[in-house]
């Protein structure tokens, strides 16, 4: 083992160095994790173009302690090099997926399945050190074997943002045999598509992009109709539905436009999740939403203990199959301009974009072999 490792860490906005630094040593119950491929979404983007919101470089967080900066990237895979006390030494050598979810079991949340909402929660990448490095600690409980599952370990970096579209379906209660509209078929919304669908619901996708699109086509998506932002959005999702009674609608964008647009949709009885995060608060016809029994709801984050082993199942369900979302892997010094900078100018390279902290060159994404 060596005893440094190569690291990208936030020392604020707009500012990541690539540094070395020492090899984290794993705690109780906890793996030491080769990192093997790193998936960077739009909180990273956030964090990056206007943070920190969540990265504890000002203040201490809480519950993990941390204070200044930090390596960042929440969404991994890799190989278990060391454990910690309390854990099988028979993961050792592993290859694993991780959603970097860390709970403390013993909460009022905790006690109900909803470890999300863990009193002292911390996120891996988010409030302490994360993956966009050589090595990372992480839970045991936040991790899944993928050994014999036949899903590659830069595939196994996607189960994450998928297990996050889980909890999505999770929170609209039952959607089996049900119409749906999804909003925003971008990062989250492509997985979404995909998990709705292997929930059984028929799902009509919406976007600006055609691109997407056929994306979520290709994902599964039943119907798909082009929007434009504008007042004739309502009259193209009505007519893509088709006569088709709607029972829940998605909002992924998270635009006041796109909030208005979903429950404007919305009949009598219908469940509007609000999956995309209002960048500012919006205000609402409440007197609809009362006399009309919509329910909106909230969605954050992901129970590691059932959303996650789920989210494994259906990444290995199309092993081989993902280049169409993340087509290539980047090597840590590309984080800023390969990945990072494009998503906040709204250029972004592909739907997910993966990082090998390893590698010297951009490569393409490996696909069904693990």
């Amino acid at each position: 083992m060596p005893t440094t490792m190569t690291a990208a860490v936030y020392h604020g906005r707009r500012d990541i160095r690539i540094e070395e630094r020492p090899v984290p040593s794993p705690g109780p119950g906890e793996l030491l994790l080769r990192v093997a491929a790193v998936g960077v979404c739009g909180t990273d983007a956030g964090e990056w173009d206007h943070g920190p919101v969540q990265i504890p470089t000002e203040h201490r967080h809480p519950s993990s302690g941390h204070l200044g900066p930090l390596v960042p990237g929440h969404e991994f895979s890799g190989v278990v090099e060391a454990v910690g006390e309390g854990v099988d030494p028979s993961w050792t050598g592993r290859a694993v997926a991780s959603c970097g979810a860390v709970a403390c079991g013993s909460c009022p949340p905790c006690g109900r399945g909803e470890s999300n909402r863990c009193t002292s929660y911390v996120g891996v990448g988010l409030h302490r050190d994360g993956a966009l490095a050589g090595f990372v600690t992480t839970p045991v409980a936040s991790c899944v074997a993928i050994d014999g599952l036949g899903v590659s370990l830069d595939e196994a970096a996607l189960c994450q943002p998928m297990a996050v579209a889980v909890h999505c379906v999770s929170r609209a209660g039952g959607v089996a045999g049900q119409t749906v509209v999804v909003l925003g078929v971008g990062g989250i919304g492509t997985f979404l598509v995909h998990a709705l669908v292997a929930a059984g619901a028929r799902v009509v996708a919406a976007d600006l992009d055609p691109a997407r699109l056929e994306l979520a086509r290709e994902l599964g998506a039943h119907v798909t109709t082009r929007t434009t932002a504008g007042p004739g959005d309502l009259e193209l999702l009505r007519e893509a539905l088709g006569g088709e009674e709607l029972r829940v609608v998605f909002e992924v964008t998270g635009t006041a436009g796109g909030l208005r647009t979903a429950l404007d949709l919305a009949v009598p009885g219908t469940r509007v999740v609000a999956v995309g995060i209002q960048a500012r608060p919006v205000e609402l016809d409440l007197t609809a939403i009362t006399v009309r029994e919509i329910s909106l709801v909230g969605t954050n984050a992901l129970v590691r203990e059932t959303d996650f082993p789920r989210a494994v199942e259906l990444v290995a369900a199309r092993a081989g199959r993902w280049g169409i979302l993340a087509p290539e892997v980047l090597p840590l010094g590309e984080i800023v301009d390969g990945a990072l900078r494009p998503m906040c100018e709204g250029r972004p390279p592909a739907v997910k974009t993966l990082v090998d902290p390893w590698a010297t060159e951009r490569r393409q994404i490996r696909g069904g072999c693990t």
